[in-house]
C-alpha cells in the first residue's frame, strides 16, 4: 500500500484545498511544519477517510486521493473523489481502479469497496495503524466502531487470532507490555531480543503478574467458574495460563470506577508467573504474534484489569518494573510492536509525534529502528508527524512535506533540499523549520548590540565604548568575535544598524 497524493477539498479542521504528495519509492513519508499548520490533521483525515470506506459510510469532507495496492505482480491504483452533498453514500464517491499491467481501468461501486464481513477488500489496505503520543483522543474517536464490532464477536467466540487482526487498529501505551512479553516467547537470540538488549538494556524478563476482574458482562453465578463464563478466545487464553500460576488467589475488594472515584466490590484473580521459562511453557505452541492477539483480546473483554512486567536490566543487580522504564522506552516499544504484530501485506501506518519523549541519540536514529521492525516494506506505507529535526536527518527530500501557512492558507511543499547530509544547524534553518538563527535569544540580542555599537559611525560615548568591551568579552570565549579588518563586512554592518529607516525602528 502507497499513498501517492491527498487531496483534501472542503474544509476539514483547518485544512482546505490542500494537497499532500506523499513518496512512493521509499517506506517513509514524514511532515513537518510549525505548531498550527494541520500535521496531525492530514494523518486524521486519512483515518476518517479509510475508515469510512471501510464501512461504507459518508465522507466527512470533499477530497481526492490516490493510492496503490499490491506489488509489481500485481499492481493497481486506486482512486476515490468524495462529495458529501451527495444524497447517498453510493453517490457521493466515485472509485477508480487502474491495473498496471493490462492498463484496464474501471468505476468500482461502493458496495465492493467496503469490506465484507470477512473482513476483506479488493480495494482497501489491509490494515490501517495508527498511534499517538499526546493525551487527546482525536485519533483513537475514529477506531471506535471497528473496536466495538470485534469485542462483540469476542464475546460470540466469533474470533480467529490465526488470521488477519482487525483491518482498523489503533496502539495505546498498555500494548507495550503485551510487546515485551510477545518478544520474551522465543528462546533464540533473535532480532528482538538483540534489539531490547542492545538499545533499552533489558536482557531477561524476571516475572509477570496478572490481575483479573469480573467484567461487567459476566452471567455466571457457577461459584466453581473460574473465568466468570468467558468463552472462545479469552477462555481459551485462561485456561492455557491457570496451570502456570504461582499461587493463584481469589478475592473480592473494592474496585475505583468513575471519575469522582465511587468504590464498588468486584472479584479479582492473581495470577502470578515466576520466571520467563515458564511463561514459554504457558504460550508454548503460540506464536508471538498470535499470543499478543491474545492478549490484547482479554484486555479488550474487560478481564485483564492490571498486567505488571519486570525485567532483569543491565544497569541494576535488581529487576525493574516494567512503568520504571522511562516514557520513551515505552513509548518505543509501543510502536515497534505496533509495526511487528499488527503488520502485513498492503498496510498503512499513521504515527502523529511517535518520538516526543525520545532523547536526541534515539530520536536521530528512529526511522532505521521502524525500518527493522517493518514486514512487507515494499507494499506498507509509514507517514508519520514530526517536530524533531533529527527524525528526519537520514531522509531524501521526496520523503518529506513540509506544512505552513501563507497569508493564511495552509500549503504543503517539498523542501528546496534533502535533509541529509545537512546537519542539525543547517537544517534548523532550512525550508523545512525555518528558524533564522540556532542562538540562544538573548546570545542573539548581544550580538546585535555588539555589532551595532562596533560599526556605528560616530566616535562611541564612554559608557558606550566600556559596553562595547563588556559585550566583546563576553562573546568572544563563545566564539562570536568581531573582526573589524573587513571594511566589506563593516559596510555591511553600517547598513544594517544605522540607515535612517532601522535608526527609526
Amino acid at each position: 500500500m502507497k499513498v501517492d497524493f491527498l487531496h483534501i477539498k472542503s474544509r476539514f479542521k483547518n485544512l482546505e484545498d490542500v494537497r499532500v504528495d506523499f513518496d512512493q519509492s521509499h517506506l517513509m513519508t514524514v511532515v513537518v511544519g510549525c505548531n498550527g499548520t494541520g500535521k496531525s490533521n492530514v494523518l486524521e483525515a486519512l483515518v476518517c477517510i479509510f475508515r469510512n470506506l471501510d464501512l461504507g459510510e459518508s465522507p466527512d469532507f470533499a477530497f481526492e486521493i490516490k493510492y496503490k495496492l499490491g506489488n509489481k505482480n500485481g499492481e493497481k491504483w486506486i482512486t476515490v473523489i468524495a462529495d458529501p452533498s451527495g444524497k447517498t453514500p453510493s453517490q457521493q464517491y466515485k472509485i477508480i481502479s487502474s491495473h498496471t499491467i493490462d492498463g484496464k481501468t474501471q468505476t468500482i461501486p461502493l458496495s465492493k469497496v467496503k469490506r465484507s464481513k470477512e473482513g476483506k477488500s479488493d480495494y482497501l489496505p489491509n490494515h490501517v495503524f495508527a498511534y499517538y503520543s499526546g493525551p487527546s483522543d482525536r485519533l483513537e474517536k475514529h477506531f471506535k466502531k471497528h473496536r466495538t464490532n470485534f469485542y462483540r464477536k469476542l464475546l460470540k467466540s466469533q474470533v480467529d487470532l490465526k488470521s488477519d487482526i482487525r483491518p482498523l487498529f489503533y496502539a495505546k501505551p498498555f500494548h507495550s507490555q503485551f510487546v515485551l512479553l510477545a518478544f520474551f516467547l522465543s528462546q533464540q537470540a533473535d532480532q528482538e531480543k538483540n534489539f531490547l538488549a542492545k538499545h533499552l538494556g533489558i536482557e531477561d524478563l524476571d516475572s509477570v503478574h496478572f490481575v483479573m476482574r469480573k467484567p461487567g458482562w459476566a452471567q455466571s453465578k457457577n461459584r466453581n467458574e473460574l473465568f466468570w463464563g468467558a468463552e472462545g478466545v479469552v477462555r481459551e487464553f485462561l485456561e492455557l495460563l491457570f496451570p502456570h500460576c504461582m499461587a493463584p488467589i481469589k478475592m473480592t475488594r473494592s474496585e475505583n470506577v468513575g471519575l469522582t472515584g465511587g468504590d464498588i466490590k468486584n472479584e479479582f484473580f492473581h495470577l502470578f508467573l515466576p520466571n520467563v521459562d515458564v511463561l514459554r511453557k504457558f504460550a508454548s505452541g503460540l506464536t508471538p504474534d498470535v499470543f499478543f492477539k491474545m492478549l490484547e483480546s482479554t484486555l479488550l473483554s474487560e478481564i485483564i484489569s492490571e498486567v505488571s512486567v519486570r525485567v532483569k536490566v543491565t544497569s541494576s543487580d535488581h529487576s525493574l518494573s516494567f512503568r520504571e522504564l522511562s516514557e520513551g522506552e515505552q513509548q518505543l516499544l509501543t510502536v515497534l510492536g505496533l509495526l511487528k504484530f499488527t503488520g502485513g501485506r498492503d498496510t498503512l501506518f499513521l504515527l502523529d509525534e511517535p518520538d516526543t519523549h525520545l532523547n536526541p541519540a534515539w530520536t536521530v536514529k528512529y526511522l532505521n529502528f521502524l525500518d527493522q521492525f517493518v514486514p512487507h516494506s515494499e507494499v506498507s506505507h509509514l507517514l508519520m508527524v514530526s517536530h524533531h529535526p533529527l527524525a528526519i536527518a537520514e531522509l531524501q527530500k521526496e520523503q518529506v512535506q513540509v506544512m505552513k501557512k501563507v497569508d493564511g492558507r495552509i500549503i504543503s511543499f517539498q523542501p528546496s533540499e534533502s535533509p541529509r547530509g545537512m546537519g542539525i544547524n543547517f537544517l534548523l534553518r532550512s525550508d523545512m523549520f525555518g528558524l533564522k538563527t540556532t542562538i540562544d535569544l538573548p546570545t542573539t540580542m548581544d550580538i546585535e548590540e555588539r555589532n551595532k555599537l562596533a560599526s556605528k559611525p560616530t566616535a562611541l560615548t564612554a559608557s558606550e565604548k566600556r559596553e562595547l568591551q563588556r559585550l566583546s568579552e563576553q562573546l568572544d570565549p563563545l566564539g562570536f568575535n568581531l573582526s573589524t579588518d573587513d571594511p566589506d563586512y563593516m559596510d555591511y554592518l553600517v547598513k544594517k544598524y544605522h540607515t535612517e529607516e532601522n535608526i527609526d525602528k
